[in-house]
């Protein structure tokens, strides 16, 4: 899977150019903690965001419509919001590890690969990694 950005250049004529940079997604979980986070994320956000992630009385959590490249969402940005405010009926009630499970499940289902070393709690609350779904 690959990301596309576009990068504006201004040429030496005044025109603008522009060039795609394709970048690899970054493997920021584990598989083991996506499976985990399957079973979290049924527990806890399923009734809410359906159990496929395309939502029901709260948003669609994969594809196009939740991570668009123009939203210019992060993978902090994201994280911090679902640590504090979910599940809507118990805010910021679940472990840590769970959360982190849970992350890493919606990276999974929006394209990103798995990787050898465990999404950690701290540094997804700081992460400045683009967070751009690459699922129809």
């Amino acid at each position: 899977m690959r990301l596309e950005w576009r990068i504006g250049l201004a040429a030496t004529a005044g025109f603008g150019v522009m060039m795609r940079v394709a970048l690899a997604a970054p493997a920021l979980y584990t598989a083991d903690q996506a499976k985990a986070g399957q079973d979290v994320f049924a527990g806890n956000c399923a009734a809410c965001h359906g159990p496929n992630l395309g939502g029901d009385e709260g948003p669609a959590l994969a594809g196009p419509s939740f991570a668009p490249a123009a939203n210019h969402l992060t993978v902090g940005g994201i994280f911090n919001f679902i640590t504090s405010q979910m599940p809507q009926s118990a805010p910021g009630s679940l472990s840590h590890v769970q959360y982190e499970q849970v992350m890493a499940f919606l990276l999974s289902k929006n394209g990103y690969p798995a990787g050898t070393s465990a999404l950690d709690y701290a540094a997804a609350l700081k992460s400045a990694a683009p967070l751009v779904s690459t699922v129809p």
